[in-house]
This record gives structure tokens, C-alpha cells and sequence, in this order.
């Protein structure tokens, strides 16, 4: 079981105590303004790696932990940004004889229902048609010449009919 220091604000640590329980891997956090290089040494030895995300937390402490990593060789990683997964890939790529995986939680089926849309956007988008429908119904018909030309045609049974032909 391997021992990871956390250095960032303990607002910021969210669930990474319980995450990293369920893949096997031991939590110290630390965050304090007003760092002891002392109390950073004694954890730093009791750590196999060491992670600092600078947030608010006194730059001297992330100092302190870098000079106590270099000094007795623990891994150590600076970043600004980083979840659960990001850890357990520089822990994987940190001890590759060890297989740091996160258990995956079963996949809930959740019903997926249609999106509707709310009543007053329904409302508001039938008004808008009938907006746009009504000088449109207002015009005069242009057409109305031809139709009457196309009434006066009358198809009699005897034209030939050439879908018959072409088959």
C-alpha cells in the first residue's frame, strides 16, 4: 500500500481521501499557511509520493516539500489542475509494478425521456407562425389565371398512356 501527500488546500481535497482508500493508496494532506520545514520533512518520509497543488497554500511549504522530496528521493509532482484520474496515472506511471485502478461503479440506466418543450415557449413560438402566416394569407392570389386555365384541361381516357408503354 502506497502513501500519498497531498499539498493544497483541504477545501480542494473534495473526495480524494476515499477515492484513493478504494484503489489502495494511504492520504496525507497538508495545508497550512505557516509551514514547519520539520513537520514537511516527517511527511514527506512517510510518503512514497508527494503531489503539490498550490492553492493558497503557503509557498513555502511547496518549497520545503521539494528541497525534503529531492533530499531523500521521494517522487514528487507539481501541478496546478489536476482530478482523481490524473493521480492515478502519474502513480501507474510512478510504480508500473503496482496497478492503480479506480473500480467502476455500475452504470445506472437512467430513462431518457424526450426533451418537451415548456408551455410558454410552445406559446410564444405559435404566435410567431400565425404572425408570419397572416400577410401571406392576406395577398391576392397571382395564380389564379392559371388555375382556372388548368381547370378547363380535361384528360380523357383515350391518350395514350405512357406509363403503360414504358414498362
Amino acid at each position: 500500500m502506497k502513501t500519498l501527500l497531498v499539498i493544497e488546500e483541504a477545501k480542494y481535497w473534495g473526495d480524494l481521501q476515499t477515492l484513493l482508500s478504494k484503489v489502495g493508496v494511504t492520504f496525507l494532506g497538508f495545508d497550512k499557511k505557516t509551514p514547519n520545514r520539520s513537520e514537511i520533512n516527517q511527511l514527506v518520509a512517510k510518503a512514497d509520493f508527494v503531489i503539490m497543488r498550490n492553492r493558497n497554500v503557503a509557498h513555502h511549504s511547496v518549497r520545503f516539500a521539494k528541497e525534503a522530496c529531492k533530499m531523500t528521493g521521494t517522487p514528487f509532482w507539481i501541478s496546478s489542475n489536476f482530478g482523481i484520474e490524473t493521480i492515478i496515472n502519474k502513480l501507474n506511471e510512478t510504480f508500473p509494478s503496482e496497478n492503480f485502478m479506480l473500480p467502476k461503479s455500475p452504470n445506472k440506466s437512467l430513462k431518457k425521456y424526450p426533451k418537451t418543450q415548456n408551455e410558454p415557449q410552445k406559446i410564444l413560438q405559435e404566435t410567431i407562425k400565425r404572425q408570419e402566416l397572416q400577410p401571406y394569407l392576406k395577398t391576392k392570389k397571382k395564380n389564379l389565371p392559371l388555375k382556372k386555365v388548368l381547370a378547363q384541361v380535361k384528360i380523357d381516357d383515350d391518350d395514350i398512356d405512357f406509363g403503360k408503354l414504358f414498362k
